[in-house]
């Protein structure tokens, strides 16, 4: 199911065939580094892509499968998550390393953040990202999201950055 497209890119559910371009990006140290720190075993990323993403999202919500139209490749996921346990959704991304530094997060972002704000009328929208990420606080910092709080996680050293973006400060900044 195609959800959303951009100039370049194409948001669908995840399809079987995508599953080598998924687990190669899950178990890039690189890709990983901010997202817990370690690249996925092969069997867990095959575990995760099986279990959790083949055929997902089917609805609004959930990271889609992110595809560049020119090559028609996989090449990362994007969305907003709102899992149960959340006061708002959430935008994320993953993006394969080889198509860094082309601004394909961004363009994927604004997409996301368009659809919250517009399509869906949220009132806010939620991103975390590990301290130290500059990639990501760019994109953030760019929209307009601003620092709410942190949370340290001793055991492993990681610190993780709450933002948050308002509608009102996304429509004063459009």
């Amino acid at each position: 199911m195609i959800f959303l497209e951009t100039e370049r890119l194409l948001f669908r559910s995840h399809e079987p065939q995508d599953e080598n371009d998924f687990v190669q990006m899950h178990t890039d140290l690189e890709v990983r580094r901010y997202a817990g720190n370690r690249a996925w075993p092969i069997d867990e990323a095959l575990r995760r892509f099986r279990n959790g993403y083949v055929g997902r999202p089917d609805e609004t919500y959930g990271l889609w499968a992110t595809v560049l139209k020119e090559e028609q490749k996989y090449i990362g996921a994007c969305g907003l998550a709102f899992p149960p346990n959340q006061p708002a959704p959430a935008l994320g991304y993953y993006i394969a390393r080889p198509y860094w530094g082309r601004g394909l997060a961004s363009e994927a972002s604004l997409a996301f953040l368009e659809v919250g704000f517009g399509r869906l009328g949220l009132p806010r929208i939620l991103a975390d990202v590990e301290k130290g990420h500059g990639a990501s606080e760019h994109i953030l910092q760019k929209f307009g999201f601003q620092f709410v709080s942190h949370e340290g996680f001793p055991a492993t050293g990681r610190v993780i950055c709450l933002y948050e973006l308002l509608r009102k400060d996304w429509e004063a900044n459009k």
